[in-house]
């Protein structure tokens, strides 16, 4: 079955965009150094979902500017996906070995004097970088350890929400248009949300907001919930 006719039985785009305003809120509320023009993180090395990738896409598409897709490379594409790194975890097992690039991450092909050339569909993992001091070429990014918990939390439920859908890189999705992502990694469900022991109990009170937010009629957690039932 394609992407495109699977995605018709639940509204994912629309979950994932309550999603995104959810972060884009959460964001806001950090004392982080990030600004327009800041593009130090954005490298050709960010994974994503097919849903991500079509949404990408479709902006670009809107803005004129698919002729950025010309300067993408493929590039190695992840080991495991968000969830199935969260499953195995949470059994207690290995995860397979990451694939060691030939090359060191390149700049994000869709860059434009610093600034994202589709910047409102941009993927999750590029909406949940952020430090508290400025980068810089070469620098490093200074976090927050909760921050990184709940980014986290985030990335699997959107991995959720394309469940059954592909997961790669951004040159692999960007480059499958009308494909069905043969060869490439599939979204897991969501097995659990995998934090620290001092972390659990503000993690579910942060997500209880999200979970409850209408999304075409429905709690966006009860859309989980369906997926998961099939």
């Amino acid at each position: 079955m394609s992407e495109s006719i699977r995605a018709e039985r639940f509204p994912r785009q629309e979950l994932l965009r309550a999603l995104y305003r959810f972060q884009a809120g959460e964001e806001a509320s950090r004392r982080a150094a990030c600004a327009p023009g800041c593009a130090a993180c954005c490298t050709d090395r960010v994974y994503l979902t097919g849903l991500e990738g079509r949404m990408l896409r479709g902006e670009l598409a809107c803005l004129g500017r698919l002729d950025l897709l010309a300067r993408l490379r493929p590039g190695p594409g992840p080991g495991y996906t968000c969830n199935q790194l969260a499953r195995l975890c949470l059994e207690h097992s290995e995860p397979p070995e990451e694939p060691t690039p030939e090359e060191p991450a390149g700049v994000c092909a869709l860059l434009e004097d610093d600034r994202c050339a589709a910047y409102e569909a941009r993927p999750l993992a590029c909406r949940v970088m952020a430090s508290r001091q400025k980068c810089g070429s070469g620098g490093q990014a200074q976090g927050d350890p909760w921050w990184f918990t709940l980014d986290t939390a985030l990335m699997q439920i959107a991995e959720h929400i394309d469940l059954g859908g592909s997961y790669g890189s951004l040159g692999e999705l960007l480059s499958d248009e009308g494909g069905d992502g043969q060869g490439m990694l599939r979204c897991e469900p969501l097995p659990g949300l995998v934090a620290p022991p001092e972390h659990q109990a503000r993690l579910q009170q942060a997500l209880g907001p999200l979970f409850v937010s209408p999304v075409a009629g429905r709690p966006l957690g009860h859309w989980l919930d369906l997926m998961r039932a099939g």
